[in-house]
């Protein structure tokens, strides 16, 4: 039971772990913690057609 308790969190972590590596933008959050005068303006818009 403890050995599938162990794989069971082991495997959240890793889908977890994947998750940020694959989906967050980090360059995005690491301008935010940038000082105001090197910032990057990012915008984002959806075109309309």
């Amino acid at each position: 039971m403890r050995k599938l308790i162990l794989a069971i969190g082991a495997w959240i972590v890793a889908i977890t772990a994947a998750h940020f590596v694959l989906n967050v933008n980090w360059q995005v959050l690491m301008n935010d913690r940038l000082p105001e005068a090197s910032r990057k303006l990012n915008v984002a818009y959806i075109p309309v057609t």
